[in-house]
């Protein structure tokens, strides 16, 4: 949409006439009058790039130029660096104002700046029009900024003489200005354009002062030795020069100074095609972000690529690159030395986890009395402990416990036959998930892999002696590799639970494998492929549950039946009534918690399930990544950073990140009613428990990760306090189980009804508190009654140690009595 909106664009700025004619019919977009340098760092909107110089959005320029964790290379961005030659072959430099936030102070060419987003002459290039060295976009912008750092008119320019060269693609750190830590730096897609007066021909200069200190004309030989320090009085005049004109003088403009008359009136030196790409010098290395070279090794393998294999290769090999290297400053990995050939497949471990301190922990003392009581009293039984004599159901339960950590223990006290079940169901798609997962034994051969996931149930479920090699990593590699015990337990099991595993294991199979061939880098494509993703992965386990609780007589048909949600997948309610859409809403709530949660894993392991048609409402690039940047979830606002960064990244920061995250957590919350259903129609003590734990967990997982900017740079999780509270109230039963819905939700509403949060007063505040409304509805009655059960009970703690107190009391004033007599 936007290349189009570009190739479309009037094309007729080309005189200052013409420019003064569009501003007049369009508005001046853009004004110097009155803007201080920070002014125009928040207002001015740079045109974001990918590595092939092809337009993905827009941001300002504070944000663009923050060198900072997470992002320690800042915002790629195009820029333009003007040589301006008189007639007699002369080249004016300036040296850049005092004021100026990045890289002051230095000698530098012409004038270099940057096309903005949004001015009256567009100044937007398209891909053709860069390949046919007709972008005008870069020049307007040249025309625009000579009139504003040198105050040159406008009507003694003209946009159609400046002669595009090449581009060079260049990243520094401002070190030399902010110190080895520096949160200020450029990193840039460079047009580089030459411009020749005529003979006779004057340009009337008035530098401005926030923009220019000093201007000088210098011929060809006085720039060289005042760069190389080969005449001891220009380099002392000139002694700081900027690290990208260092580039451009000593890669390009020598060469073509010593030919001006020919690179003025040919193309022999003009290169539409290749991005010259460098690293700068070390003493531009690290800042903030800890940034190291990257840029030299890239473009040996894109030319490498390119000569091979032609233009897709290339292209392919540069942005695969880009997107290692944003994976590594995303992981918080940046490091001196250090390149994205780091990153590998498989984020999970890699990617930090927000937890609780000790000290937070013990400042709330329900949670840690909870924690205390869970870990030492043991609140659930282990009635899989029973079967434990025969080695295979013993290798079952302790790989159960070992890849499901903490829920182990919620199947373990499901009822006898009915525990078993469950395990193995668990473990199964335990295994069936871990082929999925792995993103490095298939490589080269995902066809295999495919096919690996449709044959699971039919090959691998029905294989005593199965063995799957060199797939997965620790427990779950275990697990594969030794599976034949899963299946030996397997064919124990009654036919109707056997039946049940084997037609889910075969339907989830089928799923993965339609999911593990699509291109998830950025997301699923629409709301209803993301809907759809929950229901292979979440909402076939909870039809799978369903039908086994059904299978062994447990628990009624009402389980089977539909909820409000009507989903595509589900059969047509008035047909098939028992079309389990509620084990649907279930899961589907559980899996979109696991997915707005794990989102910079996800992105990370380049398989991201983010609904495009959601978050493109909110990003400004065409990046889901974006979200992960500092400048897009309020870092230094809503979540602070220390030292000089931290103030830096305050400044014009976004918080797209968060209004993205807070559409997609209303959306999870809409579930809960049915989710709140089904637990409804479960009679069984121990099952209920099982069902709750995890809905309950994920809600509060849901509440904890709603509008906090943390979710973007890492995985947060609840307090393990306040799971071991959330715990002990599915074992009180489903009043507390409700008490607890009704509390979580109160913490979004309250959230939204103060406007603190992101989005609080638009479309999505008002989805977030209907949906919360909706689940205080639902849950206050029995809510109140867990009120008053806790208030009787208190009641009668206090009135026990009223009595006691009394009673220690007397005593004593027994005692008291004795001893005076």
């Amino acid at each position: 949409v936007l290349a189009q909106a570009i190739s479309q664009r009037p094309r007729a700025c080309g005189s200052a006439a013409a420019m003064q004619s569009a501003q007049a019919e369009e508005g001046a977009v853009w004004k110097a009058e009155g803007m201080s340098q920070d002014d125009f760092m928040l207002k001015d909107e740079c045109i974001v790039v990918n590595y092939m110089d092809e337009v993905i959005g827009h941001d300002n320029k504070y944000n663009c130029h923050k060198f900072v964790p997470g992002q320690p290379r800042g915002i790629l961005h195009r820029a333009f660096s003007v040589m301006l030659f008189d007639a007699e072959g002369r080249l004016l430099i300036q040296q850049r104002a005092a004021s100026k936030i990045t890289f002051p102070n230095v000698w530098t060419n012409t004038c270099c700046s940057h096309p903005l987003h949004g001015m009256s002459c567009p100044e937007v290039d398209s891909p053709q029009e860069i390949a046919k060295s007709d972008h005008m976009g870069v020049k307007y912008a040249a025309v625009r900024k000579l009139g504003h750092e040198l105050g040159i008119p406008a009507s003694e320019l003209h946009a159609s003489r400046f002669k595009f060269m090449t581009r060079v693609h260049y990243w520094a750190a401002d070190t030399g200005t902010h110190g080895s830590d520096a949160p200020w730096g450029e990193h840039e897609i460079d047009h580089l354009l030459l411009y020749r007066l005529k003979p006779g021909e004057v340009l009337n200069i008035s530098e401005h002062p926030d923009e220019v200190r000093a201007v000088r004309w210098v011929s060809r030989a006085e720039l060289r030795k005042a760069m190389d320090g080969s005449d001891s009085g220009l380099a002392a005049e000139m002694p700081l020069w900027s690290p990208w004109f260092r580039i451009i003088a000593s890669r390009f403009l020598d060469l073509w100074w010593a030919d001006l008359d020919v690179a003025f009136s040919t193309s022999k030196y003009v290169d539409t095609k290749a991005i010259h790409r460098f690293d700068t010098a070390e003493e531009h290395h690290g800042g903030a972000g800890r940034a190291g070279p990257f840029l030299s090794d890239l473009a040996g393998a894109e030319s490498t690529a390119w000569k091979e294999s032609g233009d897709a290769k290339r292209r392919k090999v540069v942005l695969d690159a880009q997107r290692d290297d944003q994976k590594l400053g995303f992981m918080n990995r940046g490091k001196i030395a250090s390149g994205a050939s780091s990153v590998k497949q498989g984020a999970y471990g890699k990617v930090p986890t927000h937890s609780t301190s000790k000290m937070d922990q013990l400042m709330r003392p329900l949670e840690v009395v909870a924690a205390l009581r869970f870990k030492f009293f043991g609140l659930l039984e282990n009635n899989l402990k029973k079967a434990c004599d025969d080695p295979d159901i013993a290798f079952c339960d302790d790989m159960l416990k070992k890849v499901s950590r903490s829920f182990a223990a919620v199947i373990q006290q499901l009822p006898d036959g009915m525990c078993l079940d469950i395990a193995i169901f668990y473990l199964v798609l335990r295994a069936l998930d871990t082929v999925e997962d792995d993103m490095t034994f298939y490589i080269g051969r995902e066809h295999e892999k495919e096919a690996e996931l449709r044959s699971f149930g039919a090959k691998r479920l029905t294989d005593i002696a199965c063995s799957i090699k060199g797939v997965g990593e620790g427990d779950e590699r275990t697990l594969v590799e030794k599976f034949g015990g899963v299946s030996r337990v397997f064919k124990t099991l009654p036919k109707k639970s056997q039946d049940v595993i084997m037609d889910i294991t075969e339907q989830m199979g089928a799923g993965m494998a339609e999911y593990a061939a699509a291109d998830l880098g950025q997301g699923t494509v629409d709301k209803a492929a993301y809907d759809r993703y929950c229901h292979m992965v979440a909402g076939l386990v909870g039809e799978g549950l369903s039908r086994l609780f059904v299978a062994r007589g447990l628990e009624s048909e009402a389980l089977l039946g539909q909820g409000e949600h009507v989903w595509p997948f589900c059969a047509d309610p008035n047909k098939q009534p028992n079309n389990l859409g509620l084990a649907n809403s279930m899961g589907l709530f559980l899996q979109k918690c696991n997915i707005i949660r794990d989102y910079l894993e996800d992105y990370v392991d380049g398989r991201a399930f983010w609904p495009q048609t959601i978050w493109k409402k909110h990003a400004i690039t065409g990046d889901l990544g974006e979200f992960a940047r500092p400048t897009a979830h309020g870092a230094g606002v809503r979540l602070p950073m220390k030292g000089e960064g931290g103030k830096v990244v305050a400044k014009g920061v976004g918080t797209q990140a968060l209004m993205c995250l807070n559409e997609l957590v209303a959306d999870a919350l809409e579930l809960v009613p049915d989710a709140l259903e089904y637990l409804e129609h479960l009679h069984t003590p121990s099952i209920y428990r099982f069902c709750a734990i995890p809905q309950i967990m994920a809600m509060a997982t849901l509440v904890a990760c709603f509008d906090n900017p943390k979710l973007f740079t890492g995985v947060v999780k609840i307090r393990k306090g306040l799971t071991a509270r959330l715990i002990i109230g599915t074992v009180d039963g489903p009043d507390a189980v409700h008490w607890w819905f009704t509390q979580l939700a109160k913490e979004v509403s309250k959230s939204v009804a103060s406007g603190s949060c992101v989005g609080a007063g638009g479309e999505i505040g008002q989805r977030l508190a209907v949906a919360c409304q909706r689940i205080e509805d639902r849950t206050r009655a029995r809510a109140r009654v867990c009120e008053r059960q806790r208030a009787c009970k208190a009641l009668a703690v206090f009135g026990t140690m009223a009595l006691a107190a009394a009673a220690v009391v007397g005593i004593q004033q027994g005692r008291l009595g004795v001893a005076l007599r």
